[in-house]
């Protein structure tokens, strides 16, 4: 059963609070911080790129993008608990993840923690940007890619060495509860370079911590190579699964969205690499996110069954407005749509015996996991 929650006589889910929250944000005060600081895993409302998440009924993971203007608050309720608000409304009690001394790490050479990977959830370590994206040189980037923040307030991403990349990764599986890791990194214009870089990173990971030690799964968030066999050295160095993300199912939004992925590699090139996937290593091996919210509800749903219906993953993604982005001021759909979408994904899943990636309590704005673990409540319903 999933728990509802009374939202001015509206009844919600968990998942549907998650889809409003990642589209609005919340008020943060500080006073909320103040109150759980010493035993959440919680920066303070100053840090801009600081990857909280607060903890829904149900261990459904949201990212805490506050916003001053949203309806929705984090507040005290009268017993002192942190609880989640709707226009002064008390919805439910809210947790966060324990406290840990991650962010206060740093690598052999010096690197912040934090600047090379986040913890998300209770167990999820995702490294966002292990290297350049060649995309920002032809101002092609994605509009939804954190790199587009980081340029527009000024904040220098480095690029991890593999011995940083496996370092963090031990010290996280060994003191922070780390169950899976997540890798993303930057677009490289010769696709070969790209796997290859991967493939040499999953093999000094498995030198320097093991991949055996990872508890769940490592995945890899990568480019759609020219040659589709290209890949084949990720998963023979040990990736359990790769992703390369449609984003959009619709080729128009998709030139929109993400011009650089459009114009160099096109939806028939990121289809005809995730089939090689599928094809070869079977199914759940490939996957692939489209973010909701970004185009018409049966676009996305056609897409969704295209890739299902090829033993690929549809993960679903949830759009959060980024400043300065070209979607920055267009309004996040209805909860109708989420609430359509959730229930098609969990009959795919079911349909195809498709488990998606993801931890109970994981990422922060994919919502592919959540719905599988509720996936038989969401078709009954």
């Amino acid at each position: 059963m999933l728990e509802r929650f009374d939202l001015h006589g509206a009844p919600v889910t968990s998942l549907d609070l998650k889809c409003l929250l990642i589209g609005n944000g919340m008020k943060y005060p500080d006073e909320v911080y103040q109150s759980v600081a010493s035993v959440a895993r919680l920066e303070p409302p100053t840090n801009p790129f600081a990857c909280n998440c607060i903890i829904l009924p149900g261990e459904v993971a949201v990212h805490l993008q506050a916003n001053s203007q949203s309806p929705f608050a984090l507040a005290l309720d009268e017993d002192g608990k942190a609880c989640l608000f709707h226009e002064d409304a008390r919805l439910t009690e809210i947790t966060f993840p324990a406290a840990s001394a991650y962010y206060g790490q740093k690598t052999s050479v010096g690197t912040p923690f934090g600047s090379i990977a986040v913890l998300e959830g209770v167990s999820t370590l995702a490294f966002f940007y292990m290297w350049k994206c060649q995309y920002i040189q032809t101002k092609e980037t994605c509009t939804f890619c954190f790199q587009v923040v980081a340029d527009i307030m000024g904040y220098p991403l480095p690029s991890s060495s593999y011995d940083e990349v496996a370092e963090i990764i031990k010290w996280s599986i060994e003191n922070a509860g780390v169950r899976e890791i997540q890798l993303t990194a930057g677009t490289l214009f010769t696709s070969p370079e790209e796997c290859k870089r991967y493939a040499d990173l999953l093999r000094a990971i498995d030198e320097r911590v093991g991949l055996d030690k990872i508890p769940s799964e490592i995945y890899c968030y990568m480019t759609a190579p020219k040659d589709p066999a290209s890949v084949d050295q990720v998963f023979e160095a040990g990736a359990d699964r790769v992703a390369h993300d449609l984003h959009v199912w619709d080729s128009s939004l998709h030139a929109r969205y993400a011009p650089g992925h459009a114009r160099h590699i096109g939806r028939a090139g990121q289809l005809r690499a995730l089939e090689h996937i599928a094809d070869k290593f079977g199914p759940n091996r490939a996957f692939s996110a489209f973010v909701a919210g970004l185009e018409p509800l049966d676009s996305m749903l056609e897409g969704a069954e295209y890739l299902a219906s090829r033993g690929i993953v549809p993960a679903f993604s949830i759009w959060m407005p980024t400043p300065g982005s070209v979607t920055a001021d267009t309004a996040p759909p209805g909860l109708d749509y989420y609430r359509q979408a959730q229930k098609q994904f969990a009959y795919l899943y079911r349909k195809y015996n498709l488990d998606p990636p993801g931890a109970a309590a994981g990422s922060h704005v994919s919502l592919c996991r959540d719905i599988y673990r509720h996936r038989d409540a969401l078709l009954a319903d």
